[in-house]
């Protein structure tokens, strides 16, 4: 057990500073006014940040991140092990976001805002209207809050809890990260967590999530993270298998 944890002390280290910072965002929260005008750089940072931990661009950040922990583990047979494992955590990530999101129900914030401009009853009224109605509700408020935020409101029309981009970020700063800090490759590690840092605050500022939705993302990787373990033996298997080259 003692060994177990030590491969991944320095993943969940992160995942721990990840969520000692991320929690006071709540703060953060109040001096966001999805009213105000936004500039075309702010609004351009924003959604590359956001996009890439969301669909249009994770599988970007992934490749980029792949190819540069592929220099720094030492064989092939390793690095395969740690595919495996990234792989499993993703899937595990990705279908309990889903799970959730049916179990909790929770409006997004910007049904919030739909709801004090008299565009709906209430913010859980969102969800009873059909795809055509939202899009129209949106609509509507798009004369008072910028198109940087509501072009994400009309992509997103799930429930808010938990964060798909942050579970995203946190699985990434946890796998990677983790293995920038093991290989000493410090410079690397913070770049991470300064971007797993942006996309969890994106979420906040496009008034996608709340403080509790990147916490409960953070904490349920924690959990998913300490629970896999690695795939060695598996990894073996597969190269036992492999045609061993001929020597010359």
């Amino acid at each position: 057990m003692k060994e177990y944890l030590s491969n991944k002390q320095y993943g969940l280290g992160l995942l721990v500073i990840f969520l000692l910072v991320v929690a006071p965002m709540s703060l953060l929260v109040s001096h966001i006014d999805l009213l105000s005008d936004v500039s075309f750089t702010t609004g351009l940072f924003i959604t590359a940040l956001t996009d890439s931990a969301g669909s249009k661009g994770f599988l970007i950040t992934l490749a980029i991140l792949l190819a540069v922990s592929w220099k720094l583990v030492d064989s092939p047979k390793t690095f395969f092990a740690k595919l495996v494992q990234l792989g499993v955590i993703l899937v595990i990530g990705f279908a309990a976001k889903t799970g959730l999101k049916h179990m909790t129900e929770s409006p997004r914030p910007y049904t919030e805002l739909l709801s004090h401009q008299l565009l709906i009853p209430q913010p859980d009224h969102f969800y009873k209207l059909n795809a055509v109605q939202q899009a129209d509700v949106i609509d509507q408020i798009s004369e008072q809050v910028s198109n940087w935020r509501t072009r994400h409101w009309q992509g997103e029309k799930d429930y808010s809890f938990p964060s798909g981009h942050t579970i995203f970020a946190a699985i990434c700063l946890a796998f990677f990260g983790g293995l920038f800090v093991q290989e000493k490759q410090y410079g690397l590690a913070a770049l991470v967590g300064i971007w797993a840092l942006g996309v969890a605050y994106s979420r906040l500022w496009l008034g996608m999530h709340r403080p509790i939705d990147l916490v409960g993302s953070i904490l349920f990787i924690c959990a998913v993270y300490l629970l896999v373990p690695k795939f060695d033996k598996i990894s073996d298997r597969v190269f036992t298998m492999l045609p061993v080259p001929a020597h010359k």
